[in-house]
């Protein structure tokens, strides 16, 4: 069912999370980029400058994330709700951003939430931590489909997994393994441009020293090549989120039949009988 909205949806819904989540992907990948490169080069000894430039670089990297994981599934999420009153084809970037814009908080408080209350239980021997995870994997999608606080959508994650908590950690396995894949690739360009331009700076000079002289982070290819790897980002976290919203679908279904995955798939042989009448 995931592979097979997004092979319907694929240019509307990818424009929307390019458009939206994009972005902020983009200063992420960039940020990681910069902060792995200076790491490597530590020839003047770590001062507090080095300390307080790592601390405001690490800072905005941290912020980026935490804004990405509650922008993308909501993106996702809310153009899933728009597909359910529209053909693709008449999605607009605006009608997914007036679901979204009411959501994003949410989310992020959830995300904080659920993030504090997984670390805490991996403290308790990793077990706890990892039950946690799977079962609130589900909040983002509660919280966006009915429009749920935060704190509603824990109890909820909870009900709508009982005794599906397996389904859903082989669901997100299976996923988690096609997305690296897929990430991987995306990847590789911008991985050998950056060993390239080390290499090449530390043969010149001999030593490390040559880091400094590395031009990566300003390099046209290189941004050129985070942006190629943010594209396969958004494709990688898109495959998650979409099975787990059919995943919650299914639960719903499964514990309350309000018909849900029969109007998913009425929306399915709607999308086809649009693309027979466009042939």
């Amino acid at each position: 069912m995931t592979f097979v909205f997004l092979r319907e949806n694929a240019w509307p819904y990818l424009r929307a999370q390019l458009l939206i989540s994009g972005p902020i992907l983009l200063i992420s990948n960039i940020m990681m980029s910069q902060f792995s490169l200076s790491f490597l080069n530590l020839d003047g000894g770590v001062t507090p400058d080095f300390v307080i430039s790592m601390m405001g670089m690490y800072g905005v990297m941290l912020i980026s994330v935490v804004v990405t994981s509650a922008v993308m599934p909501a993106v996702a999420y809310s153009y899933m709700r728009v597909y359910q009153g529209k053909a693709p084809s008449e999605i607009r970037i605006p009608d997914v951003t007036r679901n979204l814009l009411s959501k994003v908080f949410n989310l992020l408080v959830f995300n904080i939430i659920a993030a504090i209350v997984v670390v805490i239980g991996m403290f308790f021997f990793f077990i706890p931590g990892v039950y946690l995870m799977i079962v609130l994997s589900l909040g983002s999608a509660i919280i966006v489909f009915e429009d749920n606080n935060p704190i509603d959508a824990f109890g909820r994650s909870f009900k709508l997994i009982k005794d599906k908590w397996w389904s859903t950690l082989g669901l997100l396995f299976v996923t988690g393994i096609i997305g690296y894949v897929i990430n991987m690739l995306f990847s590789l360009p911008r991985t050998f441009l950056l060993f390239g331009d080390l290499f090449t700076s530390v043969q010149k000079s001999g030593d490390l020293s040559g880091l400094d002289e590395s031009n990566f982070g300003s390099n046209p290819l290189g941004i050129l090549f985070s942006v190629f790897e943010t594209f396969g980002a958004i494709l990688t976290y898109s495959i998650s989120f979409l099975a787990l919203a059919f995943q919650y679908f299914n639960l719903v279904e499964r514990r309350e039949s309000r018909g849900l995955m029969s109007r998913i798939e009425q929306m399915d042989d709607a999308g086809n009988v649009e693309d027979e009448e466009t042939y």
